[in-house]
């Protein structure tokens, strides 16, 4: 039988082990967490950047259009190559790559719908371009980053694992392959079991409530 039973997977989960399964997850997650934060970070930078100043901002148009155009699988070849097949570095900056124009794009759009809405109010009261920026636009990209944050985090997971399984740095990914290279198909099923559960409940636990909680003070 070419695909396993869920008898035979569930028990290729307890052969495992809790500790390998746990060091696996944590750095998965440790992986996409950095990875997003530098997506963030870039993408943040960039808008306020293209608010601050209109020539930077037909810049970060062009910027954004490059990295959708990008492949992830292309983002994975190119770090391997540079940091090596046992280095960290190439699932976290390909995570990177991938969350980037997520967020650029929802920040865009966000910027520019608050822009519209508050920027009359923003020079009634005086406001310069910096103190609109960061009194009326900022704060109102909080639930529109939110729900980009959901798809960026699901999107991070599912391409940390592609990075991982190109390296030997550990993770899910890297176990998952490796599954498959020495035959072990219910291993195989086991680690793609541990990813979905690990993807459903970051969205269930952590990212829904967030993404709840700041749609309350969407402007």
């Amino acid at each position: 039988m070419l695909i396993p039973s869920p008898t035979s997977t569930y028990e290729a989960i307890t052969r495992i082990g809790t500790d390998k399964i746990l060091n696996a997850v944590t750095t998965t997650l440790t992986n996409s967490l950095l990875g997003y934060l530098l997506g963030l970070i870039g993408s943040i930078a960039l808008v306020i950047g293209a608010y601050l100043n209109k020539h930077i901002e037909a810049l970060v148009n062009a910027t954004n259009t490059f990295a959708q155009s990008i492949s992830v699988l292309v983002w994975a070849i190119i770090f391997i190559m540079i940091f090596g097949v046992t280095s960290r570095k190439p699932p976290i900056l390909v995570v990177a790559a991938a969350t980037f124009p997520i967020l650029l794009s929802s920040l865009i759009g966000a910027v520019r719908s608050l822009d519209e809405k508050f920027s009359l109010l923003a020079k009634m009261l005086g406001a310069s371009k910096l103190q609109e920026l960061f009194y009326f636009i900022l704060p109102g990209t909080v639930s529109y980053l939110a729900a980009a944050s959901r798809a960026a985090i699901g999107i991070a997971l599912r391409i940390s694992v592609v990075a991982e399984a190109f390296g030997a740095s550990g993770g899910v990914g890297y176990w998952l392959v490796y599954s498959y290279d020495i035959g072990f198909k219910e291993g195989v099923f086991a680690w793609a079991s541990i990813l979905i559960i690990l993807m459903i409940a970051v969205d269930m636990l952590i990212l829904r409530p967030i993404e709840r909680w700041t749609m309350k003070w969407r402007l």
